[in-house]
């Protein structure tokens, strides 16, 4: 394996003569060898100074790979900026950008990107890539119908039929449930006109002729759909149910008398010829046909219609309405329901003769209501002549069946029930550790501090006992969690590397140290050319360590570098007319910052859209998205749609303070000073906590103040920060510089007034 340092310095000396291709040469050795992104990176500097983009691009498309590997996906971002700079239509880069703001949840700048992609795809025929990336545009809008009607519109350009028709189906139902009917009718006849035979848009689409009340249409429809597909079940139940709802119950069984002997076992022929029934008048037969798939119809209907259900029948058939009301009143938390139907049902039984099954009824209901005395002697008196002593059902039961049956009342919120289990098998074994933490989970969910508390203690000493210390110390530390004053744990000290985790944390102040990563990225964007992105991590930096004389540096040096930048590149373009003179690796230029990625045309018109739908189907109390829309539109410069997601988050109280914020921040960048005074000046009055979300807001309202040459109100409010925190950001200079400024106008006025007594005199 050759060495490391020989082929790099050998690479060195070639480019100081000026031999690039012998220089690149000796770079590709060390990626054989030794593959890293920033080798890859400088070869496509190299090829870049050479004028071959191609090799330069794929050069750097490796770098950017091995970063993502490394989990380096700033680094990656900046080469994908260096190689659009090059050629502002590779789509390589265009889906990474797109993938690395969707993983940031910048929805509008990942579709951005990804429609961009879009377009150079389309330009070069990538049919299956170009799909993909459709797919990932509708996935970050499932709702917005304009976005889909140009991609529907884009696949059938490219002879895509079938993946047009499933946007088509998409925005049909999108427009059904907004209630525009007559759209959605039309979105299916659009299928129709291409799949004739397509039994889903029949369906669908003669389900909307029935809700807009055009049941003569639906008819007429439906009977065109059975001439199409005569052998079809589906086809054949709808029909059966339009033909029902019309009352014309001999046609209705006739379509379902085809459809049984298609498919004898067909579950949902049953329930129409039931629902028939019912429309009939004739309750026996329905029950008879709903009776086998009593429990499939339960699930569909929600809780109300359900028990509606069950009770018209419970004169047919008391038994097994009964059992199911239990069911479904336990679900929903009615106890008091639960009851009445528990003793219904033992009445039901006692009359028939059978006390053993009136007796389970009467004990599950008094386990419920154990205060109620006329139950309890109910009880007994049945116990006594079965001649049985109380009989406990859980102990009848395994440790597995009752810890499912508390997990199950658990789920529906039968915390008592779930209680009383746990609590009979702790008394048969003490010592489970299992069911102990299930008692312990129990009472943490319901509030229950106290219970809780004992429960871990009780686990620490199991778990000492079986000389599990980590586990038996973890349960000190929930104890004092959950209740750190319960007298119990007085004496109890906390595991060591417990407290001395707490201390560290409360003692800890941010280090520099802890933030080389960041700084590394900041000096890998300024190598790559990348000024405002270096920038703004450094600026961030300094706001936390503003005394840091290496971060004031760099900055200075960013300054310094973006105001000599365009006589660099100047230098560069003559040096690059000189191909043969020796040339310095320091020499090398780099790409400038990319700009936004150019949309035009058609794929401007779907970003439009794309924005036109998202402001649609966002909720007006959905803060979050406004706020996060609100950044997006900031970072891509739209000043004016900021402004307005701001506005709307801060509705939110969570959100108030920092959409504030970021509302002054806009007005600020636009140079709507006096505005962005009223939003600040009114949001820090609301704010009763002093903390540092309240000391930032007052520093911009300062700098405010200041930029609208309110000297004096600029000046009182650094001040008030300053005594809040001296070091914060530059509240110190500014005052020098405002007092300065103070001085120098009070000696011009005096001045004035000077020369206006001399003159008077």
């Amino acid at each position: 394996m050759a060495d490391k340092t020989s082929i790099v310095k050998e690479a060195q000396k070639y480019l100081a003569h000026g031999q690039i291709d012998k220089a690149i040469a000796e770079w590709e050795k060390l990626t054989k060898e030794y593959p890293d992104g920033s080798t890859f990176n400088t070869i496509g500097d190299l090829y870049l100074k050479k004028g071959n983009k191609t090799n330069a691009i794929d050069s750097y498309h490796h770098a950017a790979d091995f970063f993502k590997q490394e989990g380096f996906a700033l680094k990656a971002l900046a080469l994908y900026k260096k190689i659009l700079n090059i050629n502002a239509e590779d789509e390589g880069s265009l889906l990474a950008l797109g993938e690395l703001n969707e993983a940031k949840g910048l929805v509008t700048d990942a579709i951005k990107f990804y429609l961009a992609a879009a377009d150079s795809l389309s330009k070069k025929g990538g049919r299956e890539k170009l799909l993909a990336v459709y797919e990932k545009i509708l996935a970050l809008s499932p709702s917005n119908i304009p976005l889909r009607i140009k991609v529907a519109e884009t696949y059938l350009q490219n002879g895509l039929m079938s993946e047009a028709n499933r946007q088509y189906f998409h925005i049909a139902r999108l427009n059904v449930e907004k209630g525009d009917t007559e759209k959605a009718a039309g979105f299916y006849r659009k299928i129709l006109d291409l799949e004739r035979l397509n039994r889903q848009a029949l369906l669908e689409l003669n389900a909307v002729y029935e809700k807009t009340g055009n049941l003569d249409k639906a008819v007429e429809q439906i009977q065109e759909a059975m001439n199409l597909l005569p052998q079809d079940t589906e086809i054949l139940l709808r029909a059966a149910e339009l033909h029902g709802t019309l009352a014309k119950f001999n046609e209705a069984r006739d379509y379902l008398r085809q459809v049984t002997v298609l498919e004898p076992a067909n579950l949902r022929a049953r329930k129409i010829l039931g629902d028939l029934y019912m429309k009939e008048g004739n309750r026996d037969r329905a029950w008879a046909e709903y009776l086998p798939i009593l429990d499939d119809i339960l699930l569909e209907e929600n809780h109300d219609d359900a028990v509606k259900l069950l009770e018209s029948f419970r004169d047919v058939d008391p038994v097994e309405t009964g059992k199911r009301l239990v069911t479904l009143f336990m679900q929903h938390g009615d106890n008091q329901q639960v009851v009445r139907q528990l003793l219904s049902l033992g009445d039901i039984f006692m009359q028939n003769g059978k006390e053993r099954e009136a007796l389970n009824y009467y004990r599950e209901a008094f386990k419920i209501t154990p205060d109620d005395e006329v139950l309890k002697n109910k009880v007994v008196e049945l116990e006594k002549e079965l001649g049985k002593e109380h009989i406990v059902i859980e102990a009848e039961k395994t440790l597995e069946e009752g810890l499912i049956e508390a997990d199950i009342y658990i789920r529906y919120g039968l915390f008592d029930k779930a209680h009383d289990i746990l609590d009979t098998f702790i008394q048969k074994e003490p010592g489970n550790i299992d069911l102990h933490l299930r008692l312990k989970s129990l009472y943490a969910d319901t509030g229950k501090t106290d219970q809780a508390v004992a429960s871990c203690l009780t686990l620490h000493e199991l778990y000492e006992k079986a000389g599990d210390s980590k586990n038996s110390g973890q349960m000190i530390q929930e104890a004092y969690a959950i209740n750190p004053d319960d007298p119990r744990l007085a004496g109890i000290a906390l595991p060591l590397h417990h407290e001395q985790t707490e201390t560290d944390t409360a003692l800890q102040e941010p280090s520099i140290d802890d933030y080389n990563e960041e700084i590394a990225e900041a000096d890998f964007y300024a190598r790559q050319g990348l000024i405002e992105e270096a920038r703004e991590i450094l600026e961030r930096l300094r706001s936390l360590f503003p005394e840091n004389s290496e971060i004031n540096q760099k900055l200075a040096s960013l300054v310094q570098a973006a105001e000599e930048e365009e006589t660099a590149e100047a230098g560069i373009a003559a040096q690059e007319r000189q191909p043969e003179a020796p040339v310095a690796e320091s020499d090398i230029p780099d790409a400038e910052k990319m700009p936004e990625p150019a949309l035009e045309g058609n794929v401007m018109e779907i970003f439009n859209e794309f924005k036109k739908g998202l402001e649609k189907e966002l909720e007006a109390e959905d803060y979050e998205t406004h706020y996060n829309l609100g950044i997006a539109y900031k970072e891509m410069g739209l000043l004016d749609d900021a402004i307005r997601e701001f506005q709307a988050s801060r509705n939110d109280p969570k959100r108030f303070v920092h959409s504030s914020n970021m509302l002054g921040t806009c007005y600020i960048e636009k140079g709507l000073y006096s505005l962005a005074i009223d939003v600040l000046k009114n949001s820090l009055a609301l704010m009763e906590e002093r903390d540092e979300s309240y000391w930032t807001m007052q520093y911009d309202l300062a700098e405010a103040y200041e930029k609208n040459k309110n000297i004096e109100e600029a000046l009182d409010t650094y001040m008030q920060v300053y005594g809040w925190n001296a070091k914060f950001r530059e509240a110190s200079e500014k005052i020098n510089t405002l007092k300065a400024a103070v001085r120098e106008s009070s000696d011009q006025q005096k001045l004035k007034e000077r020369k206006d007594r001399v003159s008077y005199l």
